[in-house]
């Protein structure tokens, strides 16, 4: 996917670059892979890009013109003693991408295992209502990476004003919670799920918040985000 094609754009270097897609990272995590990498005399590049939907496991995506042919075994001998189990390597040759020489890109996974395909970093993205009957409000909900959410309305009503902003929750699928800001539990409840659909340009990945309970999106409204492959 067009993600993928952005990271691996580069200029011409001496040693190979390694792409880390890092939005699973905690901090310690990124300076760890970023100073063994650096020893190993690798150029490092973090991002926080979704994941193509097409990974789904630790993997290393690598050039086929790779400057050095033990490139790609020195970098996985190095995953595997920092304890980055890789799942699956294959090298750039399909889709509709431009693949840079000398590079590799690495998907790291979080430890714990994904629920039902939905961590919680997944769900920091900014959904907008689908409209149907009954669901015929202009509003969307902002879910950022911090913990923080927001609901975007105009002209919201002052029995709601005090539930547009707060913290959202991911404690268990499929749930999530929003607890308004200054409030001392959860006001909001949500259903998590996932589901994929087709379009005349491609397939497209879509999460989907159903509302259970909320002050400002009647119940049974559906809020989403999608991903195209």
């Amino acid at each position: 996917m067009s993600v993928i094609s952005l990271a691996l754009l580069s200029g011409c270097v001496s040693h190979p670059t390694v792409f880390v897609y890092a939005k699973y990272l905690d901090k310690q995590q990124r300076l760890d892979l970023d100073h063994a990498l650096t020893e190993e005399k690798f150029l490092v590049e973090f991002n926080q890009l979704d994941f193509p939907t097409t990974i789904t496991e630790n993997t290393i995506l690598y050039s086929l013109l790779l400057d050095d042919p033990e490139t790609l075994a020195r970098a996985e001998n190095l995953f595997a003693q920092l304890g980055v189990p890789i799942n699956n390597i294959q090298g750039l040759t399909k889709g509709n991408h431009w693949y840079t020489k000398n590079s590799l890109a690495l998907f790291i996974f979080p430890e714990q295992s994904r629920d039902h395909g939905v961590f919680k970093q997944d769900l920091a993205h900014v959904y907008q209502l689908q409209l149907s009957e009954g669901c015929n409000l202009e509003v969307d909900l902002e879910l950022a990476s911090n913990g923080k959410y927001r609901f975007i309305i105009d002209n919201p009503s002052a029995q709601i004003e005090s539930y547009l902003i707060g913290d959202w929750l991911y404690r268990q699928y499929p749930y999530l919670e929003l607890r308004p800001e200054n409030a001392p539990y959860s006001s909001a409840y949500f259903e998590i799920s996932k589901v994929l659909k087709e379009d005349q340009i491609s397939k497209i990945d879509f999460t989907q918040l159903t509302v259970i309970e909320s002050k400002v999106v009647p119940m049974g409204c559906v809020l989403q985000h999608g991903l195209r492959y």
